[in-house]
């Protein structure tokens, strides 16, 4: 870890010591599982602002893997935590040791729009870590119609379509897991964040909570763009849901549906 990153954090506990626990969560350990291109960052940055801390108690643990396929974690995480970005599939997640008391919740997002929102990062603005080096060359080569078959292909290879629909399976467990869907967010962010906190059994006065909400906004993150306002450079590059229909034409839709089957029927979303 970086020795800025790692100061920034101790200051980030210390304020969280000052300002001590409001309210405790009734659980030991909550499980935020997901596929990456699904606000995932901002999620973490949520559950580890002061707020939710003094509201929840629970320390955030970041996994620290990229996931998907080839995730392994069978170890239980740190009790009195929240497991964040979770990347792994249903039976990866089934491995975790568990307390008595937890909550899950995966966010789904049309797999269509995670190509584009993908193929964007892979070639501009990801770090440069693995998969993303290996991509961005080939990524650069490529013109926009090659390159988005590419990113189908090479996010089926690394598992992220089975990963998405081994959350969506018959048998998944609705008692303790709940699916939520990242058009919900990128529609209302407030609202979405609310559902969110009222499955979580997070009580947070309400003025309190418009402070998180303001205080995570896309306009806060983007460097003051609106929502559907684009910058391909930077992380929150547009935000917006549906977007891939402005760049699947007729050939594309009939590759992703041979590469992906059912996928999209099965997750929920229309042609």
């Amino acid at each position: 870890m970086q020795p800025l990153l790692q100061e920034v954090e101790r200051k980030i506990g210390r304020l969280k010591k000052r300002m001590g626990i409001i309210q405790r969560s009734p659980y030991e350990n909550i499980y935020y599982c997901c596929t990456q291109k699904t606000a995932s960052q901002w999620f973490a940055a949520v559950f580890e602002d002061y707020s939710c801390y003094q509201y929840m108690g629970l320390d955030v643990y970041r996994y620290a893997k990229l996931g998907l396929k080839e995730a392994c974690l069978n170890e239980a995480i740190p009790k009195r935590t929240i497991g964040t970005h979770l990347y792994i599939s249903y039976p990866t997640y089934l491995n975790i040791p568990k307390p008595a008391n937890y909550k899950t919740f995966f966010i789904l997002r049309d797999p269509r729009d995670v190509v584009v929102s993908f193929y964007f990062s892979a070639k501009y603005s990801h770090g440069l870590v693995e998969p993303i080096t290996t991509w961005r060359p080939h990524l650069q080569k490529l013109d926009f119609h090659e390159g988005l078959k590419f990113m189908i292909d090479a996010m089926k290879d690394v598992g992220y379509f089975e990963v998405q629909r081994s959350w969506t399976a018959a048998d998944v467990d609705k008692k303790n897991v709940k699916i939520f869907r990242y058009e919900d967010l990128a529609n209302d962010n407030q609202l979405f964040l609310k559902n969110l906190f009222d499955y979580l059994n997070i009580k947070i006065p309400e003025d309190v909570f418009i402070a998180l909400c303001d205080r995570h906004k896309f306009e806060n993150k983007s460097g003051g763009r609106n929502l559907g306002e684009e910058n391909l450079n930077h992380h929150y590059r547009k935000g917006a849901s549906g977007d891939w229909i402005n760049h699947f034409d007729s050939s594309l839709q009939t590759y992703f549906k041979e590469v992906t089957k059912d996928l999209v029927e099965i997750l929920g979303y229309s042609e």
